[in-house]
């Protein structure tokens, strides 16, 4: 189960990936593990095409090249940090463009 402020944090993570979304703000409150799990494969997704969010997530890991499933949950509060302190260098709008189109409705039903 999430705390409060792991589901803001969680929200602030997504909404810096793939912008403010109504639909997705509006479940904040069942946000949950699935949700995390989710939201780790939309990053892991969007490592792939943009190096400086790949480097973000490596770094946070501890330089592991290996993404052990559940990184995201252990680390919410200090990847949402690191988000705000480089988000200038982590805007690819291709990149994002193609990983919403996907992920935005995938989050959504990891709340149903």
């Amino acid at each position: 189960m999430l705390t409060e402020k792991e589901k803001r944090d969680l929200y602030e993570i997504i909404e810096f990936t793939i912008g403010r979304d109504t639909s997705i703000q509006r479940n904040i409150s069942s946000f949950n593990e699935r949700t995390v799990l989710a939201v780790e494969e939309m990053l892991n997704e969007i490592s792939r095409c943009n190096g400086s969010m790949k480097e973000l997530i490596v770094n946070l890991v501890s330089g592991s090249s290996i993404l052990a499933k559940g990184w995201l949950k252990r680390s919410l509060n200090e990847f949402n940090r690191m988000l705000k302190y480089k988000q200038a260098a982590l805007n690819g709008y291709g990149c994002m463009v193609s990983v919403k189109s996907y992920w935005k409705n995938a989050i959504i039903v990891t709340t149903i």
